[in-house]
C-alpha cells in the first residue's frame, strides 16, 4: 500500500512538472532591452569630462606630494606668488624641498603681474622668525 501511494505521488508530481514546463518556456512578450545612444558630440563631451576629472585627480596627487614631509628638514619656504612677501603673508608657502621643480612647474602657469612698490611684509609668514616646519606630515610655516 505504501508503495502504491508513493508511486501515485511521484506520478502526480511528474504530471505537474510536465504541465508547468510550457509555462516557463513560453512568454507572451520578449524581454525588451533598450540602450541609450550618444551622438558624437555627446560622446566627445563625455570623454573630455572624464579626461578633466583624471587630470584634476593627478593634479591633487602632485599637490599633496609637494606639501608632504617627514621631518622639519624636508621643508623650505618659497614664493607662491611672483611678488612673494611684497604682497604679504599670502605670497609665500612651505613645501617639500625635494619637489621645488614640480612646484615651480605648477606656478609657471601663474599670470605675470606688476609687484607693488613697498617694503617686504614683516608679518607672520614673512617675518625673519618664520621657519618651515613639518606638522602632521604637511609642510607649514611657523612664526
Amino acid at each position: 500500500m505504501k508503495n502504491k501511494f508513493k508511486n501515485l505521488l511521484l506520478l502526480m508530481s511528474a504530471g505537474c512538472v510536465l504541465v508547468l514546463i510550457p509555462v516557463f518556456f513560453v512568454q507572451d512578450k520578449p524581454i525588451e532591452v533598450t540602450l541609450s545612444t550618444l551622438t558624437e558630440k555627446e560622446f566627445t563631451a563625455q570623454q573630455e569630462t572624464q579626461q578633466k576629472a583624471a587630470q584634476a585627480t593627478a593634479q591633487k596627487a602632485r599637490v599633496r606630494r609637494v606639501f608632504h614631509c617627514q621631518a622639519d628638514e624636508d621643508c623650505i619656504i618659497v614664493d607662491k606668488d611672483p611678488c612673494g612677501c611684497l604682497i604679504g603673508p599670502e605670497g609665500v608657502t612651505a613645501i617639500n624641498a625635494s619637489y621645488t621643480l614640480d612646484f615651480n612647474k605648477m606656478q609657471s602657469k601663474a599670470v605675470t603681474k606688476a609687484c607693488p612698490d613697498r617694503a617686504l611684509s614683516q608679518e607672520k609668514e614673512c617675518s625673519p622668525f618664520a621657519v618651515p616646519v613639518c606638522r602632521e606630515n604637511v609642510c607649514q610655516i611657523a612664526y
